[in-house]
């Protein structure tokens, strides 16, 4: 035999229960759904920092290296073919070894002697000038770099080395 508060158990949920349940997550979801976003955002943001940081500091220090090497009276400055002007450095260093840095594209390439090597791929801008011409001993190298991030947005990162003295 059943007592009768046993069938307030078998029946179910009333209708204001279900629509006071609907409304809470409505709520929860249109609270969540930005929060999402912006946390993706801000995600995808902080990685493409790091990775031009990276590429940029990393490619930056290789070259300011090889270039207090090199033999001062052998740097050229052009322009990779299709590229902005100076965006290419040669010269031999003090070794004797032949060196390049240059722009293709949104590549910078380090040539050494015949082998080639990426430096990065996120480059959007490489300069090498020298900032007064009676000095050859000092050059100036300035690097932008660029990623990709969310809904169409990037980071750019600019470096720059003022000085570089030439050793040789």
């Amino acid at each position: 035999m059943k007592k009768s508060g046993d069938r307030r158990l078998l029946q179910g949920y009333t209708l204001v229960e279900v629509m006071i349940t609907v409304a809470i997550m409505s709520v929860v979801a249109a609270l969540i759904s930005p929060l999402l976003t912006n946390m993706t955002s801000f995600w995808r943001l902080t990685q493409a920092r790091t990775v031009i940081e990276r590429d940029a500091r990393v490619s930056m220090d290789l070259m300011n290296r090889a270039i207090r090497q090199a033999q001062s009276s052998t740097i050229i400055l052009s322009s990779y073919p299709n590229e902005p002007p100076y965006s290419e450095i040669s010269f031999t260093d003090i070794k004797g070894n032949l060196v390049s840095f240059y722009q293709q594209g949104n590549y910078l390439y380090e040539k050494f002697n015949t082998t080639v090597s990426m430096l990065t791929k996120n480059l959007e801008f490489v300069s090498f000038t020298f900032p007064d011409s009676s000095q050859t001993g000092i050059l100036s190298v300035a690097m932008t770099t660029q990623k990709s991030t969310y809904l169409g947005r990037s980071k750019a990162l600019e470096l720059s080395i003022e000085e570089v003295r030439i050793m040789n």
